[in-house]
């Protein structure tokens, strides 16, 4: 195996790495999404529920602050983790970048070995044929 195609298994491993990464981070993202739903959900039941009721009316108001402070944090770290996104997709788009250079340039060395089997192969044949025909010459001149 040639150097190149070491290297580009390498870079090819780094930038699944990056990608798995990148998916997680996008995963936690759903999930927070997810949970803020939830959350929203939750504000909506108890306030029909607190409207409903005397005793509802009386806890409402410490459940609502737990929700919008719980709201706060979730929207402020999804956030963080869409910033966390942006920078693993460069992460990704360099990796895969770097992986493709190397790629070219092995498929650029195979393709120049390649050549140069073929030519040497042309150049045995050649010889092959000059030697064929000096023989018959050879030949022809003995009788």
């Amino acid at each position: 195996m040639t150097a190149f195609k070491s290297l580009t298994r390498v870079h090819s491993w780094a930038l699944n790495e990056k990608r798995q990464k990148l998916a997680g981070i996008e995963d936690l993202v759903n999930k927070m999404k997810n949970d803020l739903q939830e959350l929203e959900k939750d504000v909506e039941t108890e306030s029909s529920i607190a409207n409903s009721s005397i005793e509802g009316t009386v806890a409402f108001p410490a459940f609502i602050a737990a929700a919008l402070e719980r709201r706060r944090r979730l929207r402020h770290t999804i956030g963080e983790l869409e910033a966390s996104v942006e920078a693993a997709r460069e992460e990704v788009r360099a990796a895969f970048e770097e992986m493709k250079k190397y790629e070219h340039v092995s498929d650029l060395k195979a393709r120049e070995e390649q050549e140069e089997a073929m030519r040497r192969e042309q150049i045995d044949l050649d010889d092959l044929g000059a030697e064929i025909y000096r023989r018959g010459q050879a030949a022809s001149s003995d009788e």
